[in-house]
C-alpha cells in the first residue's frame, strides 16, 4: 500500500499557507502547516514528509537556517525543498540553492505553474512511488 504524499508547508502568512493548502490539498496531497522555522523543523523531524515548501521570512529561524538544517539532518537530507518567497535577488537564489534547494519560486507566483514544480520535485524524489503525481 503506498502511502500519501505529505507536503509541509512553511510559511508565516496564514492566507498565503492556507491558498497554498487549499490547492495541494485539492491535488490529492496531504499537507502540513508550519508557521515559523522551530515548528517547520521539529514537524520535519518528527514526520518527514515528501516535500517541503519553505518561505525565507519566517520568525525563529529564518528559511535559509532551515533548509541548512533539514539537509544537515540524516532524516530529511534528501527531502526536495521548494523555496518559496518575496525574495528575489540573485544573491538570495544563489544561496538557497548553495544552502540545498531544489527549486526556488518568487512570489508573486502562478499557482498552476508552483503545482508544476512540486509534482516535477515528486516525481524526482528519491522514493518516487506515490499514487498522486
Amino acid at each position: 500500500m503506498v502511502r500519501p504524499v505529505t507536503i509541509l508547508i512553511v510559511e508565516d502568512e496564514a492566507d498565503a499557507a492556507r491558498l497554498l493548502q487549499y490547492h495541494l490539498q485539492r491535488g490529492g496531497y496531504r499537507t502540513r502547516l508550519a508557521p515559523d522555522g522551530r515548528v517547520a523543523l521539529n514537524a520535519a523531524l518528527a514526520e518527514r514528509p515528501d516535500l517541503v515548501v519553505l518561505d525565507l521570512m519566517l520568525p525563529h529561524f529564518d528559511g535559509f537556517e532551515v533548509c541548512r538544517l533539514l539537509r544537515a539532518a540524516p532524516l530529511t537530507a534528501a527531502v526536495p525543498i521548494l523555496m518559496v518567497t518575496a525574495r528575489s535577488a540573485s544573491a538570495d537564489k544563489l544561496k538557497g540553492f548553495r544552502l540545498g534547494a531544489d527549486d526556488y519560486v518568487t512570489k508573486p507566483y502562478v499557482m498552476a505553474e508552483l503545482l508544476a514544480r512540486v509534482r516535477g520535485l515528486l516525481r524526482r524524489a528519491p522514493a518516487a512511488q506515490f499514487t498522486n503525481l
